[in-house]
């Protein structure tokens, strides 16, 4: 049986599909880009992104998500390699 990812790793793991889709701060996405997170998994993570200001739920549309400052940075720290042309 797998062990169950924590709160924080998928916060980094949904934070880090930002990265790989080169958005930049106050940039969105839908939730089907999202697809490589587990859906048990998915709210967890997206709270926790959310509480550490990361990530911010549109309040129109809540399957539509947008990467605050604080996030970029934070995910710049952790996928360093990941650069906007």
């Amino acid at each position: 049986m797998r062990d169950r990812p924590s709160d924080e790793d998928v916060s980094r793991q949904i934070l880090g599909i930002f990265m790989r889709h080169r958005i930049p701060a106050s940039g969105t996405l839908q939730r089907n880009n999202f697809y490589d997170v587990r859906d048990g998994d998915f709210r967890r993570g997206m709270d926790k992104a959310v509480a550490n200001n990361w990530i911010t739920i549109d309040l129109r549309n809540r399957y539509r998500y947008q990467l605050t400052a604080t996030g970029y940075a934070a995910g710049r720290l952790i996928n360093p390699a990941t650069r906007l042309v």
